[in-house]
């Protein structure tokens, strides 16, 4: 039990480091296509019917508990009045509009169904403020922020998909401690519940990813399990040759637009192996647990070769001998490991020299992740054989006030 326990706690380095690796792969590409799914299509700033009048008064009303009688007797009118609103055979006579706007507890945009959504371009760049807030003023400002323009836009989904995946993320890195977390958290799964609902199979799918992820890490392996078995697969003969995205980067290379050719392939090839990474160390945790210890290691070993082979970010290099280490409980590897781990962490990525990456932008900043894993190494009992280590106590220490002068 306690083998598992510490590869768990090593598990939580790999799921903090995965929001930064994902981050790199896809906000170039702004598709659904990756493990988790950062950021997706968005639609055009445009006025679209989100649903007609007579069901925007009949579902705020249910929500809100009211019987058609109560509404009635506020607006002065009769109960078969506001049954024929509800139908769509009549509408509120335009006296009304304001007071059944009120009553209902919206706006008179939101009654007469139109809302306007943000563009492509706003979304990326309102999810790079909510980051940047989040770094200085904390994570409570930037999630206040987020729910300020989900209150505005209350109907605009992929704006509601953006932050609830980028607040995942970066409640993550927060290292905040859970107590404090579990408020945003219950709000979050409360967004991902309504994404799941979406008539956008992208979001729906992404959103279902997410919720299957949490129950996992939750132990109700019976609700993932139930939500999983509704999820379409995409990993079948048929979608593996008929990849959507070889056909895009045939049509711009016969078009002799390479550039866009190039950049698409490097994205592509950064997701392919974000997966592959994901599937080795799974592979490193699903040996140990079964006792191939031996097996563990020559897969770690293949794990950190795959880093400078393809040239990825150093700190993927680490993560599958620290599963090693922290399992056998080998104090000095794991304490040199940590030194390498952290130390590379405060080292970006820098994919302007690789041949293969080069038009890969980096948009985050992986020391964002520091106080989520020093409060990992600090209060996680899976680390009690290292605290009477002076190096591990200096370790600590170091990275502690780096943290506090980087504030």
């Amino acid at each position: 039990m306690r083998r598992i326990f510490l590869r768990e706690c090593y598990s939580k380095i790999r799921r903090i480091a995965g929001y930064v690796t994902d981050f790199w792969a896809v906000l170039s590409e702004k598709k659904t296509s990756n493990i988790k799914s950062y950021f997706w299509t968005v639609p055009n700033r445009k006025e679209n019917a989100i649903m007609p009048m007579n069901l925007i008064i009949q579902k705020k009303r249910k929500e809100l508990g009211l019987t058609q009688e109560q509404v009635a007797e506020y607006l002065n009118v009769s109960i078969p009045a506001v049954s024929k609103w509800e139908k769509g055979s009549t509408s509120p006579d335009i006296s009304l509009l304001p007071l059944l706007a009120r009553l209902l507890k919206i706006d008179l945009n939101t009654l007469f169904c139109f809302q306007e959504n943000m563009s492509k371009q706003e979304i990326d760049v309102f999810c790079r403020e909510i980051t940047k807030i989040t770094q200085t003023d904390g994570f409570a400002a930037g999630f206040e922020a987020a729910e300020r323009k989900i209150q505005e836009y209350p109907h605009d989904e992929p704006l509601l998909h953006c932050l609830t995946v980028q607040l995942d993320g970066l409640l993550a890195m927060s290292g905040l401690p859970d107590k404090e977390k579990q408020h945003y958290d219950t709000i979050l799964v409360k967004w991902y519940r309504h994404l799941t609902e979406s008539n956008d199979s992208k979001i729906s799918y992404n959103a279902n990813y997410m919720m299957v992820s949490r129950f996992i890490r939750n132990g109700d392996y019976d609700k993932a399990q139930e939500i999983l078995d509704l999820m379409p697969d995409k990993e079948d003969a048929a979608s593996s040759m008929a990849d959507k995205q070889i056909l895009q980067i045939n049509i711009y290379l016969r078009q002799g637009e390479t550039e866009k050719a190039v950049k698409a392939l490097q994205n592509s090839l950064l997701i392919a192996l974000t997966k592959v990474q994901m599937l080795l160390w799974k592979m490193v945790d699903a040996e140990l647990e079964n006792s191939g210890v031996q097996t563990a290691k020559n897969i770690a070993g293949i794990a950190s070769k795959m880093t400078a082979l393809f040239g990825l970010w150093e700190y993927n290099a680490f993560i599958a001998p620290l599963q090693i280490a922290g399992t056998e409980k080998n104090a000095n590897e794991c304490i040199l490991l940590l030194q390498k781990l952290l130390a590379a962490m405060c080292a970006p990525w820098d994919t302007s020299s690789s041949p293969l990456f080069y038009h890969i932008t980096k948009t985050s900043d992986p020391k964002q992740m520091l106080p989520a894993i020093l409060s990992e190494m600090e209060n996680d009992s899976a680390y009690d054989f290292l605290r009477n280590c002076d190096e591990f106590k200096e370790l600590l220490a170091e990275y502690k006030i780096l943290c506090k002068n980087s504030d």
